[in-house]
């Protein structure tokens, strides 16, 4: 006898009610598999501990980062400029910053640099009465703005096109979605210096701070850190640049920084550096040969107490009330602000960083590290600059120095010479490296050509009002026409 069955049809709904796993847009196959582990991994509400008995930072970081650039892929054809000439086209990402306003400042008082490039990520938010603003319509000719995130590489590939320069000079401490430490600053630095060795760039310059430390309990610590090595393995001719904590005039408090500083880990130890001599460093390392191929570890002349920083700062530039805080207290707060305001002020981040001391590293710690006699640049205490920021007449001039100090270089290659002739003379000849061995196979014009794709802007914002000194606020042609 023949068994008949009946099937009843599904409800439209009967799917969905049986759904156990997190499908946040309910139609995207790649939510399928996720579960709640897979949201601890993403989004982790603390620091896991690692095996070295330290805090590690584990927000998708290996498969992240494996994709963005190859640190084992190299260029057997491509010319490695050991010794790369003075910087004449200039990109610097982060132009809008408290830094970034003043590197950009710093170059254009050279007059040996044609161009530079100034890179934001919203040109048309730009203030004409900022920093940047006063200082495009300064210098119109010699001053380009571009719009460009650090963390999109054809965005990056696009600002530099022709520049024998790269400057990431990106900094900021309270993370949000898609703009995390790991974003910006692994992620961004090593875009920057995969396309500097890409298109064939001079020089890459990476800055960052003193405090910078890996596995740091702090993410914003810790990821500087990694972007460091990052930047070496893509570029090993870089520039690194640490710094101590940054002061002058002119510093941008929000909420009630304007008011009140709160002194967490007073008794932390740190050299603090005036923007001015940061800026200038950074320009100067632009242009000199004993800059190429080295870290440099930039404090301040004074090593003092986080306290008495605060304390100095304050008489010496901006009058704020310092008191001490307990670190509890401010890791906790730090941790709430950030879930009720959508751009605090501080975060917990910033509170750790504090932690550590802001000092400069022995030279015996690392290979080719030096400090401020490596470029001869001499620094300024808090009161010359305190002294310099009240009577500008009192800072010397910045190009006459970088006169200066082009004769000095031109005095030690010089000196080389000699003593390669004084040693041919011996008997003794020294190899000179040619990594491509002459070759040449049209790679320099392919790396120069702007990459198709629909990630960066092909034609101005819709009904944008772009400011007055914005020139390029979307990607140009090789001929200079717009790519409509």
């Amino acid at each position: 006898m023949r068994r008949v069955v009946h099937r009843r049809p599904l409800a439209p709904f009967a799917v969905a009610a049986q759904r156990t796993y997190w499908d946040a847009q309910g139609s995207q196959q790649e939510s399928l598999f996720m579960d709640r582990k897979d949201l601890a991994q993403m989004y982790p509400t603390r620091k896991p501990r690692v095996t070295g008995g330290q805090y590690g930072y584990n927000r998708s970081f290996w498969w992240n980062i494996t994709p963005v650039s190859n640190c084992a892929k190299r260029f057997p054809t491509a010319p490695r400029p050991l010794n790369p000439k003075p910087a004449e086209i200039i990109t610097v990402y982060g132009a809008t910053g408290y830094l970034g306003s003043r590197v950009v400042q710093a170059l254009l008082e050279n007059p040996g640099i044609k161009m530079v490039r100034c890179c934001t990520r919203y040109p048309t938010l730009l203030d004409p009465k900022s920093d940047l603003g006063k200082i495009l319509d300064a210098y119109p000719d010699r001053t380009e703005l571009h719009e460009a995130d650090v963390t999109d590489r054809i965005q990056v590939n696009v600002a530099a096109n022709g520049a024998d320069t790269l400057i990431h000079c990106v900094d900021y401490h309270s993370e949000y979605v898609y703009n995390s430490h790991m974003d910006v600053f692994v992620k961004g630095a090593s875009n920057v210096a995969w396309t500097a060795r890409a298109q064939r760039s001079e020089r890459c310059i990476y800055v960052t701070g003193l405090d910078a430390t890996f596995a740091s309990e702090a993410n914003y610590v810790d990821m500087r850190a990694r972007a460091e090595d990052a930047v070496h393995a893509n570029f090993p001719d870089a520039t690194v640049i640490r710094f101590g904590p940054l002061y002058g005039a002119g510093y941008r408090y929000r909420g009630l920084g304007r008011f009140l500083y709160p002194v967490v880990w007073g008794a932390t130890r740190c050299q603090p550096t005036w923007v001015t001599d940061a800026a200038r460093a950074v320009a100067r390392a632009a242009r000199s040969q004993r800059a190429v191929r080295t870290r440099l570890d930039l404090g301040g002349p004074d090593e003092m107490s986080h306290a008495d920083w605060a304390r100095k700062f304050s008489a010496g530039f901006h009058r704020r009330l310092t008191v001490p805080f307990w670190k509890g207290w401010a890791i906790g707060l730090g941790k709430a602000v950030t879930w009720v305001l959508p751009n605090p002020w501080f975060c917990d981040g910033w509170v750790r960083t504090w932690e550590l001391d802001q000092v400069n590293r022995p030279a015996s710690q690392f290979e080719r590290l030096y400090s401020w006699e490596h470029i001869a640049y001499r620094p300024h205490t808090m009161e010359e600059a305190a002294a310099m920021t009240k009577d500008p007449t009192l800072l010397p001039n910045f190009a006459a120095l970088e006169a200066e100090h082009e004769e000095l270089e031109k005095a030690d290659k010089a000196a080389a010479i000699a003593e390669e002739e004084e040693a041919k003379k011996k008997g003794l000849i020294r190899g000179v490296a040619n990594p491509s061995l002459g070759r040449s196979d049209g790679m320099e014009e392919l790396a120069r050509e702007i990459y198709p794709g629909g990630q960066f802007r092909v034609r101005p914002l819709a009904d944008a009002e772009y400011p007055s000194n914005v020139k390029n606020p979307f990607p140009v042609g090789a001929a200079g026409g717009s790519m409509m």
